[in-house]
């Protein structure tokens, strides 16, 4: 149904950039049958017949600009993904924490379908260490998905056994192939709604920032932005962790690279 939809120049571009003030996407034109295929997605949600009448509603309704937004953001995401750099991390922690029994604060800020502050999670308890973590994405429906904590098995295949078997539960009967994560480890998790360009930080402060393959949909100007703004939620000495794909060369921050901890840069 995408190649069917007409989207001229003028349309492209008045998408393209709604969605960039929105959420800080940069869709090119080599998107363009990608953006199609989104749209004739939500033109089957909503029972819109024309592309130009999904058009004039999209520009039109908030309520449908979100729901869009969640078709437009792609999620790959599995357990223990770039683990080396989290272990690395967390190792870190472990040595601060030496006789002070500090409850450490974390922030995943684009946590997709939870299996990253999930695999963060279990790291930590696996240490002895006491923390919360909050776990935020723009997309509601990836939310839902962290909040249940219910996965197809093939998701998980990156999962140590024995932590694998201390954390989580193996679907039986109609669960079968699927694994649930236990409440043990949803207990130190809060899961929001957080918009990386929109929404103020929260206001305590984090000693760890987990920003990790989502700035690679962002131009320089956005990444800059949301590098600086998460700079402000972390304690000084505080930890940022981005994408092994990412950078920050050629941006204007205040971050100093960790040699020793792939991707990562302390406050």
């Amino acid at each position: 149904m995408g190649s069917s939809i007409e989207l001229n120049n003028k349309d492209f571009n008045e998408l393209s950039q709604l969605v960039y003030n929105e959420c800080g996407i940069n869709i090119h034109k080599g998107k363009l049958e990608l953006l199609k295929s989104k749209i004739a997605k939500r033109m089957r949600v909503t029972r819109i017949p024309s592309s130009s009448t999904y058009l004039k509603h999209l520009k039109n309704d908030k309520t449908e600009i979100t729901e869009f937004i969640d078709t437009v953001t792609t999620n790959h995401s599995f357990f223990f993904r770039e683990n080396r750099g989290i272990e690395a991390i967390i190792a870190r922690l472990s040595q601060q924490n030496t006789g002070t029994n500090k409850n450490f604060r974390l922030w995943c800020a684009a946590c997709s379908t939870g299996d990253e502050p999930y695999s963060v999670a279990v790291q930590m308890l696996e240490r002895g260490l006491s923390f919360s973590l909050l776990a935020t994405d723009i997309s509601h429906s990836v939310l839902e998905t962290a909040a249940r904590g219910v996965y197809n098995a093939e998701r998980v295949k990156n999962v140590p056994t024995a932590i694998l078997h201390r954390y989580f539960q193996k679907g039986t009967g109609s669960r079968k192939g699927y694994i649930r994560v236990r409440d043990e480890i949803k207990r130190h998790i809060v899961f929001k709604k957080f918009n990386l360009i929109t929404d103020p930080i929260p206001t305590q402060p984090f000693d760890v920032v987990l920003c990790r393959n989502v700035m690679i949909y962002f131009d320089n100007p956005t990444t800059e932005k949301v590098v600086n703004k998460l700079h402000q939620a972390l304690v000084p000495g505080g930890l940022f962790t981005i994408g092994q794909a990412e950078s920050l060369l050629n941006l204007n921050h205040r971050f100093r690279p960790i040699k020793n901890i792939p991707s990562t840069h302390i406050k």
